[in-house]
């Protein structure tokens, strides 16, 4: 048991949080402005910040690393006005924002969820708009190869949506290129048209971008998120197809409905709270599965739990930032980017859960099964109620 519970406290650190970052560039007329948001987790990659070593973290304690962490922006991130722009400074820094709801510290068991998020702003001044604006991330060796950026470019009461990776760590924002380009026909030459971006992207956004923008994070998150695949193989690992079809339909019907009322703050929770409950139910499920004969009556277990995982849903969505254009539509499709994965998943583990039902020893092993996801459940209730941290950032 010992692996097991060494597992699930691993397991447990990781949580559903994605390796996320956010950046934001409002463009205007007499300034750039850049909002930098990171989870305290991330910020530990770059510099310590728990300097007493008391599983918290303090206001003052990041103001006394706040040099260290704005020098660090500024050499690995690079916000170029232009081709002729050869400082790709980020301007000047204007501070930091703390969370508003964790009073004066941070404690370890929120240093990866949405009450660990700060947010860093610089200013560079412009004398005009510019037209095209370039943004890089070099710090993705420094924080993790999975870290990933979430970014809105902001101009003129437009806003563009994109992703920095690893793999894309550059993004150059055109504004106004459709403006400035020439009418057909024209008797008169007429302005320059904006050159297209070097990474080819556009400055309009449309709809449908932002739909399958918002499904593939759907999908991305269920597979990141650990504490609902733990969930799903608990469900399943003693099901019959019958009962896994009304389990899944249950799960899907369940959260979809928490999921747009907390996103559109219709219902709201505490985040802590739904955490912790997110982990209660992994475990009643895995102990149940250790007596459980007939599973015929978890479809409605299952919904009442789905209500549950909505809330938790929801929260990621709250970080990424939902649109003001088409929100409902991008809603509905991170939620159709969950249920694909969802099932994905459950087709997976479904030709396995018949298997052990067949197997001699598959009761065995159903069983070894849920006492570690039981442990998982365990690690990362404790870790949520009491703010502990089990290993070190």
């Amino acid at each position: 048991m010992a692996p097991a519970c060494w597992l699930a406290c691993a397991v447990a650190l990781l949580g559903h949080n994605p390796d996320t970052s956010y950046v934001r560039v409002e463009i205007g007329e007499k300034s750039v402005k850049t909002r930098l948001t990171y989870d305290i987790f991330t910020l530990h990659a770059i510099v310590k910040l728990d300097d007493n070593l008391d599983q918290q973290v303090s206001r003052a304690e990041l103001t006394r690393h706040l040099p260290a962490i704005q020098e660090f922006l500024r050499k690995h991130i690079w916000l170029q006005m232009g081709p002729a722009d050869e400082e790709g400074s980020l301007g000047e820094a204007a501070g930091f924002v703390w969370p508003p709801e964790v009073g004066e510290a941070i404690g370890a068991a929120d240093y990866h969820t949405a009450n660990g998020l700060v947010i860093f702003e610089f200013v560079r001044p412009v004398e005009t708009t510019p037209q095209q604006v370039a943004l890089e991330f070099g710090c993705f060796d420094r924080l993790s190869s999975r870290h990933t950026v979430l970014g809105v470019f902001a101009c003129r009461g437009e806003e563009y949506e994109t992703t920095f990776s690893q793999f894309e760590p550059e993004f150059t924002y055109v504004a106004g290129n459709e403006a400035a380009a020439p009418p057909p026909n024209a008797s008169s030459p007429g302005p320059e048209p904006v050159p297209p971006s070097p990474t080819g992207q556009r400055t309009h956004q449309s709809l449908a971008e932002r739909l399958w923008r918002f499904f593939k994070l759907g999908v991305e998150h269920i597979f990141l998120g650990y504490d609902h695949i733990c969930f799903l193989i608990a469900l399943l690992v003693v099901s019959n197809f019958r009962d896994v079809v009304k389990i899944v339909t249950s799960f899907t019907i369940a959260h979809s409905i928490t999921l747009i009322l907390a996103t559109l703050e219709v219902v709201s929770l505490p985040s802590r709270l739904v955490e912790v409950s997110i982990a209660a139910t992994i475990i009643y499920v895995a102990i149940e599965n250790l007596w459980v004969k007939d599973t015929g009556h978890r479809w409605w277990l299952t919904f009442c739990f789905g209500l549950v995982h909505g809330f938790g849903f929801a929260s990621v969505l709250r970080e990424m930032g939902l649109p003001k254009v088409g929100l409902v539509r991008c809603l509905l499709s991170f939620n159709l980017g969950v249920e694909a994965g969802q099932l994905a998943i459950a087709l997976t583990l479904l030709p396995l859960a018949l298997l052990l039902a067949r197997w001699k020893h598959g009761r065995k092993v159903a069983i070894a099964i849920s006492i570690a996801l039981a442990c998982f459940g365990l690690a990362w209730l404790i870790e949520r109620a009491c703010g502990l941290s089990y290993m070190p950032l």
